[in-house]
């Protein structure tokens, strides 16, 4: 399920900075916490007014509930055409925290990554005056989403071990590859290959596991096994997937 994470709650704490007690903004909106205004009355509950003072407690639970169900939504709304990733997730809410909204940004989900990066840098006037302060964080935010998502590698379990192990070499059009399983790795087998994604769900590991293990689906996985060092989802397991 999307979320934001701590990377996109530090940035916007950093730049929105910590008002407890309830201020005009530079254009005279009511405003407290870390942005926080009378546009959030949803999810805050209270009305900002002169007077109002809240505690950090309740600052940072005013402001992960309005990141995370008011503007991560915004954000998530054009995710089918751009599949984010974490990190440009969390960029674009704190974008989207300031701005209001990252339509004009991708106009309308038809701009591509790179456009959208460079254009962020634009967004960094008010009332046509350029701030440093939006500047900064206009950087920091495209920084944010050109940084690759690193991918933790998950340690192979015992089961994948004794699936690689249990195994007879044949060459096939000169490739190595993992051919017919004992049937006592076949369960191990069909365990690997759903933890790598080869089907969703037990239905579809329960038709991999009665399936014989010298089936064509289960040779081509073992084959880009084998080629690759990792499973890589040959298009003949689709079928799987498409019956319940």
């Amino acid at each position: 399920m999307a979320h934001v994470t701590n990377k996109c709650i530090k940035l916007v704490k950093k730049f929105e900075g910590l008002y407890k007690k309830a201020y005009r903004d530079e254009v005279g909106v009511w405003t407290i916490g870390y942005g926080i205004t009378n546009a959030d009355k949803s999810i805050t509950g209270a009305t900002i007014k002169a007077g109002l003072v809240i505690s950090e407690k309740t600052a940072d639970n005013w402001l992960e509930r309005s990141l995370n169900s008011k503007y991560l939504q915004k954000v998530m709304k054009y995710d089918k055409k751009y599949n984010w990733n974490q990190n440009e997730i969390d960029a674009l809410v704190s974008f989207c925290y300031n701005i209001g909204s990252i339509k004009g940004l991708t106009a309308n989900g038809t701009r591509s990554r790179s456009t959208i990066a460079s254009k962020m840098m634009e967004y960094n006037k008010a009332g046509g005056r350029v701030y440093r302060g939006l500047t900064r964080r206009r950087t920091a935010e495209k920084k944010l989403f050109t940084t690759p998502v690193k991918v933790i590698k998950k340690k192979e379990t015992k089961a994948t071990t004794a699936v690689q192990k249990d195994y007879t070499k044949e060459r096939v059009d000169g490739v190595k590859y993992f051919g017919i399983l004992k049937n006592t790795a076949v369960k191990s087998f069909t365990e690997f290959l759903h933890n790598r994604g080869f089907g969703a769900g037990k239905p579809n590991l329960s038709k991999i596991a009665s399936a014989n293990a010298d089936s064509a689906e289960v040779k081509a996985a073992l084959l880009t096994l084998a080629k690759k060092g990792l499973l890589v989802k040959p298009d003949g397991l689709n079928k799987w997937e498409q019956k319940k």
